[in-house]
């Protein structure tokens, strides 16, 4: 049996050590605040508080119910890649739209159509090589396959909201390799194609 020396000092130091916790607690930024239990076992309670504080993915651990992991440990379908393109495509688009309309008010419309008529030219010019046409064929076609796919990508979506067609895994992988195929003839096709000179540059030559 303890005596009443034994049981204060066996207090004193279970409260050393519980003032030894908080202060070490209290040093650093509490950012999860949590009311705690006192247990009737003051080894118990003070081991409670001493110990670090759990991240919320070992709490959920515990529970049996762990957190799923990042999207990006994962292998995408070609249904997800297909609607992420719409959105890279439009951001690239609209990214095109702002140079090519400060590129107009700064130095005006025609220096940027003689630019862009003119493209092999120009690279001839920066790089000292001469590439031929496949600056033009090039740019025609990266130009062409953005607003193809985007327009086609934006179509499809519109479509999804407003009628909820097609809204199967079949049906959206389906239209999916659609997109990327109509996508890449169309661009094919306007890259190819260059438009007849104006009857203004005819007059000139």
């Amino acid at each position: 049996v303890l005596s009443n020396h034994d049981h204060r000092h066996r207090f004193a130091m279970m409260l050393g050590r519980l003032s030894r916790c908080v202060l070490a607690r209290t040093s650093s930024v509490v950012t999860n605040v949590r009311p705690r239990i006192i247990e009737a076992t003051p080894q118990l309670s003070i081991r409670s508080l001493c110990n670090p504080t759990l991240s919320y993915s070992q709490r959920m651990d515990k529970t049996g119910r762990p957190i799923s992991p990042h999207l990006m440990i994962y292998r995408l379908p070609l249904i997800a890649w297909s609607s992420v393109t719409v959105r890279i495509t439009g951001l690239i688009a609209s990214a095109g739209f702002f140079v090519v309309g400060g590129a107009t008010l700064y130095k005006g419309g025609g220096w940027v159509a003689d630019t862009a008529q003119d493209l092999d030219m120009t690279t001839q010019r920066w790089t000292g090589r001469d590439f031929g046409s496949i600056p033009t064929f090039v740019a025609k076609f990266s130009i062409a396959y953005l607003m193809a796919y985007q327009w086609l990508g934006s179509a499809r979506h519109m479509v999804w909201d407003l009628t909820a067609m097609g809204f199967t895994n079949q049906k959206m992988l389906q239209s999916a390799y659609a997109m990327f195929g109509a996508s890449a003839v169309i661009s094919l096709a306007l890259a190819m194609y260059s438009l007849p000179p104006s009857s203004k540059s005819e007059k000139q030559g």
